[in-house]
């Protein structure tokens, strides 16, 4: 991996941990609107259909992750 694809994948991994950690704040009856958000906000910044959905996934899967091990933030998981 060349410095500038690490760069990227750092960024975009960063990105995601940040918006499910942000989510899992929420009450749970509104995460799924959030990660609606995030899908729309993502999709307006990149023009690659594909990598928006991935990006989406990741962030539902971290946001599972956080429900299923307890919300850090001691909020509603």
């Amino acid at each position: 991996m060349t410095p500038d694809q690490k760069a990227v994948y750092e960024g975009i991994t960063g990105l995601i941990q940040r918006m499910a950690m942000e989510i899992a704040g929420l009450p749970k009856d509104q995460r799924e609107a959030a990660l609606q958000l995030a899908r729309k906000s993502i999709a307006r910044k990149l023009a690659e259909p594909e990598l928006v959905e991935i990006c989406t996934r990741s962030i539902a899967t971290v946001l599972r992750q956080i429900e299923e091990s307890g919300n850090p933030s001691g909020g509603h998981a």
